[in-house]
């Protein structure tokens, strides 16, 4: 068992995650608690995989963010994206039911099909989406999540092959999105791995390159590394309420200086002097990155169609903000955790992902106008996940818990306007193989293949790749020449 000593304030920031990690689990189990049908069978749980000896990473040096949006709870993906062609539309149509969206109705993906010749529409909610496509600057990967190896129908139904530990649960499948390593939970993420190379020897009041939009989490939490957790508004210090009352305003000053006084001290004991002690690193952090922050200008313009900034926009704008001042900030390699909670839908499927996708489009369409206009579009590549795909068949209303799905990739250095991976047969039954009943769909990509591909733009070894996932070699050849997907333009 691998044992880490903890310093007083580690110890009170781990107490803080603990806290602020069941309130996540919380929050991404909302909604019905209705399990999904089949039950998947229980395989005799796999060991975990043991690190390499050498498990320390070699990572590049260079310019580049990568930006992970959650959209947590479990997006019906496949009512995202969409067969268009007849034949498979009308297996669409047949399997979703009263769930479906009128072919007319989907923005189609002009210029794509398939392997097989089929094409694709996007939801009707997702028009700017459908524009990056056609620009080249956004991909689909299709059927995608994680996995510990390949299983085939036969061998989910006989439970002969592991699967991820708490298949179809919320707070497991958020957290294997995070970590890659659905054959056990553990709490450290791969983003927290490259802070734990690229900042090994960072000062405490140093700004960590892993900034979260969503507080405490498992992706950017490494074996040392912590994120740096800001808002919408950017961070956050000591602070008392500005007033333009005179007797407020004195009032306010005799705050701050109780503040500074405070932080003067020099304690003898121990919680006090910890205590104390974090609050000055967390001021000090705020006032840097502040002082970064208010230098940089966006116009582009976030607000939504109806006219105003969704959280989802402000947060990227943040983002963009944060990654416009890395410079200031003295760091050159990023990671963002942005996380859009409300895709558990039970009930009332069409209308509330209809307006959640919108919120999604504009948010994303906006983020990479901002981008561009700093100049820094070919510097970032952003991505989403989500909990699982959701059940292809309805409830009455809505869906239930599933596994396969799909997710997108956006920036300037994705070869976009296209689908990577196998997008299924929208059938159901013994007639589609990856069907286990109800619409749930087997994964054909997992996880590993598109993170690797990620690690692999953001400048980590190729070799050293199953270091950071290892299950990899399930899916994919590191000899081989060719990247896991080929979603990404590789240098």
């Amino acid at each position: 068992m691998n044992k880490k000593k903890f310093t007083r304030r580690q110890f009170l920031h781990s107490s803080g995650v603990v806290m602020v990690g069941a309130s996540t689990i919380l929050a991404g189990c909302s909604g019905s608690d209705k399990k999904a049908e089949p039950t998947p069978p229980t395989p005799p749980e796999p060991a975990p995989t043991p690190p390499p000896v050498d498990d320390e990473l070699n990572i590049t040096p260079q310019n580049k963010s990568l930006v992970f949006i959650m959209l947590d709870g479990g997006n019906d993906s496949f009512n995202m994206l969409v067969p268009t062609t007849t034949g498979t539309y009308n297996d669409y149509k047949n399997s979703r039911g009263d769930l479906s969206i009128a072919r007319n109705k989907l923005l189609p993906l002009n210029g794509f099909t398939d392997s097989n010749n089929k094409s694709f529409g996007l939801h009707p909610s997702l028009p700017k989406t459908k524009a990056l496509f056609e620009e080249s600057k956004l991909a689909f990967v299709a059927n995608i999540a994680p996995l510990i190896e390949p299983v085939t129908k036969s061998e989910f139904v006989a439970g002969s092959k592991p699967l991820p530990v708490g298949l179809m649960s919320h707070s497991d499948q958020f957290k294997h999105w995070q970590t890659s390593r659905p054959s056990e939970r553990i709490n450290d993420g791969w983003f927290g791995a490259f802070a734990d190379v690229l900042q090994k020897s960072k000062a405490d009041n140093a700004i960590s390159m892993n900034i979260s939009l969503a507080g405490s989490n498992i992706m950017q939490n490494g074996k040392e590394a912590r994120e740096y957790a800001v808002t919408k508004d950017g961070s956050v210090g000591l602070k008392v309420k500005q007033n333009d009352n005179p007797n407020l305003r004195a009032l306010n000053d005799v705050l701050s200086g109780g503040f500074d006084k405070m932080l003067a001290v020099n304690y003898s004991t121990a919680f006090p002097k910890t205590y104390i002690d974090g609050i000055s690193h967390a001021q000090a952090q705020h006032e840097t990155f502040k002082a970064a922050i208010d230098k940089i200008n966006v116009s582009t313009d976030f607000k939504s169609q109806n006219g105003q900034e969704s959280d989802l926009a402000s947060q990227l704008k943040m983002v963009a903000k944060s990654i416009a001042a890395s410079g200031d900030l003295g760091m050159q390699q990023q990671t963002f955790f942005v996380r859009y909670i409300g895709w558990d839908h039970h009930s009332e499927l069409l209308n509330n992902h209809k307006g959640m996708l919108t919120v999604l489009d504009d948010a994303l369409s906006a983020f990479q106008t901002a981008l561009k206009e700093l100049g820094i579009e070919d510097k970032v590549v952003t991505f989403t996940g989500s909990d699982f795909g959701r059940s292809l068949t309805s409830n009455g209303s809505g869906t239930d818990h599933g596994w396969g799905g799909n997710t997108l990739v956006m920036g300037q250095d994705v070869d976009g306007g296209k689908i990577y991976g196998e997008y299924p047969e929208i059938t159901l039954g013994n007639a589609n193989p990856l069907d286990v009943g109800g619409g749930v769909f087997i994964p054909t990509t997992a996880t590993d293949e598109l993170y690797a591909e990620l690690a692999l733009w953001f400048g980590v070894d190729k070799n050293d790749l199953p270091k950071l996932f290892p299950n990899l070699g399930n899916f994919y050849d590191v000899t081989k020449p060719e990247a896991p997907l080929g979603v990404l333009k590789l240098s």
